[in-house]
């Protein structure tokens, strides 16, 4: 049963999703230890009920995987993983992001790291931990992933090839978004992948 308790992580839906729909999903479910809140797991559960039957390779089925992958791993009986509820719960296309505001307006002190994408909601988030001074990295998906490389879990190679695989599998394509996706990433992935990985490569 999912618990309550808060872990240094925080994690909103579009991380959630990226990181189940990665090769290194086994192994970053039970060596991470994040929270989450019960609006993002909401809109999991949605991806799962709207996309009964998705088509093979579409954007549907890449939605459910990832959402149903999650889920079953929030609600496992040893699952490390937390579900905290917040409450008013906000409503609309950004509800998960600002579920991900509210808790940090409360209980900020608890975190250590937030993980989403979008860089307006990083921004927002940003202006919110310098506001209460907390000591808060904002960070992109991907940073899911350093964790296991930092701590010894995969390989560097492991680690960029895995990288790359989640930019594109998301589809985030455009200078900004690349860039975001690498951001507090220390590593530079150019030195061992070819020409072929440049799209999904941090921008010289």
């Amino acid at each position: 049963m999912v618990s309550e308790s808060r872990h240094p992580l925080l994690a909103d839906t579009s991380s959630l999703i990226a990181i189940a729909n990665t090769d290194q999903w086994e192994l970053l479910k039970d060596a991470l230890h994040l929270t989450t809140t019960n609006v993002c797991k909401h809109e999991l559960q949605h991806h799962v009920d709207s996309n009964k039957y998705p088509s093979k390779g579409s954007r549907g089925e890449y939605l459910k995987q990832g959402s149903q992958r999650v889920l079953d791993h929030l609600n496992g009986e040893s699952s490390p993983w937390s579900c905290v509820t917040v409450v008013p719960r906000p409503h609309g296309p950004d509800a998960g992001e600002q579920s991900l505001k509210q808790e940090l307006s409360e209980h900020g002190d608890s975190y250590q790291v937030v993980s989403l994408l979008d860089s307006v909601a990083r921004q927002s988030l940003r202006r919110l931990i310098d506001e209460h001074e907390y000591d808060i990295d904002v960070v992109g998906p991907p940073y899911l992933l350093y964790i296991l490389l930092d701590t010894d879990l995969i390989s560097k190679a492991e680690f960029c090839t895995a990288t790359v695989e989640m930019i594109r599998t998301e589809g985030w394509t455009g200078y900004e978004v690349v860039k975001n996706a690498w951001a507090s990433i220390p590593v530079d992935c150019a030195e061992i992948l070819d020409d072929e990985y440049d799209d999904a490569l941090p921008p010289k």
